[in-house]
């Protein structure tokens, strides 16, 4: 029950956001998420609720002594495999999402991959993210996650 033209929007709405994070334009993120957004952030354990919360978290990135985002930079961001569908007034939607990175001598590592899921409300304007999950599935440097989707 895919509906071809809602994947078009969903797939838009995330490659907008990811070229907002790898360029570092928040505002770009922010105006696609709904103020009241719940989230599983895949850097957070925790349920993160409303835009407070999730600044708390982007503000914690790379502070944990045990982070090794200071050993690799962050190249691509990859999405693919989308589906969306209406359900009554939302859209459920899905994709997959690889993370490419190169670490700190410049050589490139095994991606990160990672499963989302979200439910969006149709504005005026574009799409808006009400709920996301993300989902490590392959982590970054490995190991290899065999049989997971090229994306």
């Amino acid at each position: 029950m895919n509906d071809s033209e809602l994947v078009t929007r969903v797939r838009t709405l995330v490659e907008t956001m990811y070229g907002g994070y790898i360029g570092g334009d928040r505002g770009a993120i922010d105006a696609l998420l709904d103020p009241d957004l719940t989230m599983f952030d895949s850097a957070s354990p925790a349920l993160i609720s409303g835009m407070d919360e999730l600044n708390a978290v982007r503000a914690a990135r790379g502070t944990d002594s045990n982070d090794s985002q200071e050993a690799r930079t962050e190249t691509a961001l990859t999405a693919g495999r989308f589906t969306a569908r209406r359900i009554g007034d939302v859209i459920s939607a899905t994709w997959w999402l690889r993370i490419d990175a190169v670490d700190a001598n410049g050589k490139p590592v095994i991606p990160e991959v990672v499963r989302n899921s979200a439910v969006l409300v149709d504005t005026a304007g574009p799409l808006r993210i009400v709920q996301l999950h993300e989902g490590v599935v392959q982590h970054f440097g490995g190991p290899e996650i065999a049989g997971l989707p090229n994306v």
